[in-house]
């Protein structure tokens, strides 16, 4: 799976054991460094609604709390009470009155159905105190709360309060308020919290460029007092080319556990036989990709061209199949159609589509992209960039630079043995290319 389906799961499954998870994809006003603050805000904003939303569900928790606690929760829900909130709640009660009337002999919602069908019709304006009242909390003075977190600072004055002024109180306050959302998530029976952070390369301020993911996150991941509160655990969805870039700036990934979701060829080969298996004619002797491609170097290949992508594999195998021509069932893919399919699917790949933003010309990258093709050799020195295109080692050095910078070839570790810098170029389809003699893609 892809980086968003993978927290999809994750989140799906941590919700079945007593794991109360948060998922943040949202990240509209971050600044983009300098930015821990922002991203405790969120943490916060959507513990409280997350809190609510369980309490909303079955109220009769609200009295596993003490009155501190229901308390500190009455004011978190005026902090941080936006229009988001009033809609997520709405959607919640409508969830809810359906499924009391699914259960209609049951009496689980009817203390609150009342209420509950008002806010889905309309009849009441859903504001801070509705929600208070739906999930049972009492009317408290929340003067005396708000001591704890902002001082003396009036209560009115704590419900017009923006998200950058609410940041600006400082991570200290901030840090005390998760502490206090913590606890109540604790007593309400959850044993942990786990915020989940998606689509970050898709925020317009990052434009998918991995400098600046690095830069975005950089903050948070180097607060290791946040990163190690207890009962509160943080999943980052990033690239594994950001982790290089985190490394350099002073990340220490020793400390916390990356995961790798990258797909492996045997695993490729699974997940295309079981697709394989729904469109077989006969279940019992389905056909599999061994059967497709009966010779082993083709299936290597194929794999290796997917390049750990379930959908270009699949995209792959059906450029095959198209070259095939077939007016039956096909079992196997003759060594034409194979030849031919190969070709075609490297020639017409997107291969802009996998450079996070190291470029935003179209015509500009495929013009690098044909330079690597004309060069003939996956792995090269810049001597052989001097040869080909007749420039001096300034020029070629500017050409290597380039090239790097957009990610289409990398510096090995080891040298040739005249002690000179490699390069290789990374994308398999293109390394194919050459050995097809292709110099120039359109």
């Amino acid at each position: 799976m892809g980086k968003s389906a993978t927290i999809f799961v994750l989140f799906n499954e941590l919700a079945q054991n007593k794991t109360l998870p948060l998922l943040i994809s949202r990240y509209d006003g971050f600044p983009l460094t300098n930015n821990k603050n922002y991203f405790l805000y969120k943490i916060l904003q959507s513990l409280s609604k997350e809190i609510v939303r369980v309490l909303q569900k079955k109220p009769d928790l609200t009295k596993k709390m003490n009155k501190t606690m229901q308390g500190q929760l009455s004011f978190f829900i005026e902090l941080f009470y936006d229009h988001n909130f009033a809609e997520e709640f709405i959607d919640q009660a409508k969830i809810i009155k359906s499924k009391k009337r699914i259960n209609r002999f049951k009496t689980f919602f009817n203390r609150h159905l009342r209420l509950i069908n008002s806010i889905v019709n309309g009849i009441v304006k859903v504001t801070s105190s509705i929600i208070r009242k739906s999930i049972g909390l009492p009317e408290m003075n929340l003067e005396e709360i708000n001591i704890t977190y902002f001082n003396e600072m009036p209560i009115d004055r704590i419900r017009t309060m923006t998200v950058d002024e609410v940041v600006s109180m400082g991570s200290e306050k901030l840090n005390v308020m998760l502490k206090s959302l913590i606890s109540i998530a604790l007593a309400i029976g959850f044993d942990s919290i786990v915020v989940l952070f998606d689509k970050i390369d898709e925020y317009s301020e990052v434009n998918s460029d991995i400098n600046k993911v690095a830069d975005f996150v950089l903050a948070i991941l180097t607060d290791t007092d946040l990163l190690y509160t207890d009962n509160l655990s943080i999943v980052f969805s990033l690239w594994s080319e950001v982790k290089h870039t985190l490394n350099n700036k002073g990340v220490r990934f020793d400390k916390f556990q990356d995961t790798d979701i990258s797909w492996r060829d045997n695993e490729l080969e699974s997940l295309i036989n079981k697709r394989l298996l729904y469109y077989s004619n006969i279940k019992e002797f389905p056909v599999t990709l061994e059967q497709l491609l009966p010779f082993d170097n083709d299936r290597k290949t194929v794999l290796e061209l997917a390049d750990g992508s379930p959908r270009s594999l699949i995209s792959l195998l059906n450029r095959i199949y198209d070259e095939e021509n077939a007016t039956s069932d096909v079992t196997a893919f003759s060594s034409d159609a194979i030849n031919r399919g190969l070709l075609e699917f490297c020639i017409r790949f997107d291969y802009l589509s996998l450079q996070p933003s190291k470029t935003t010309n179209k015509s500009e990258f495929y013009s690098w992209l044909n330079k690597v093709l004309i060069i003939k050799k996956p792995t090269f020195v810049s001597s052989d960039v001097q040869s080909v295109f007749t420039v001096k080692n300034p020029t070629a050095s500017k050409y290597i630079s380039e090239m790097l910078r957009m990610g289409i070839i990398k510096n090995l570790e080891y040298q040739d043995k005249d002690g000179k810098p490699l390069y290789e170029v990374l994308d398999p389809r293109i390394r194919y290319l050459m050995k097809r003699g292709v110099t120039k893609l359109s």
